[in-house]
């Protein structure tokens, strides 16, 4: 038997359409697409060659430092869990090739953490100034 793509429908609710492979149609996948793009830039920044630089962030990081995160609102510590995080987040109109720095994955979420909870505060802010 050779490999037949089977047509399922729709994995969204009261959608009629067929879906081939990833259960949801063309346009709810486009939408979803959309939605990834907006909502998490690096997604779109994930290519083979980020993946590279990144990790020659961390291997460079690790030949001067060791496995040593600089921590994030909280003192610095040891950590093999090493991530390369944008200094300027793409959520916060960084670019995607902009430069990296080295955290934790506790610490890279921490400040990712922090970085949407001040964006969600703005835009708090400018609902209540538009009201």
């Amino acid at each position: 038997m050779g490999n037949r793509v089977t047509a399922r429908p729709c994995r969204i609710a009261g959608c009629p359409e067929l879906a081939e492979r990833v259960g949801r149609c063309p346009a709810h996948a486009a939408e979803l697409d959309r939605h990834q793009r907006r909502t998490t830039p690096t997604k779109v920044t994930r290519t083979s060659a980020e993946q590279r630089r990144r990790a020659r962030v961390v291997a460079q990081h690790r030949r001067v430092h060791g496995d040593w995160c600089p921590g994030f609102e909280v003192e610095a510590h040891q950590s093999s869990d090493l991530t390369a995080d944008h200094v300027v987040s793409v959520a916060d109109a960084g670019h995607g090739r902009g430069p990296l720095a080295v955290l934790c994955r506790s610490c890279n979420s921490r400040k990712n953490a922090r970085s949407q909870h001040s964006t969600d505060d703005v835009d708090n802010d400018l609902d209540e100034v538009t009201s």
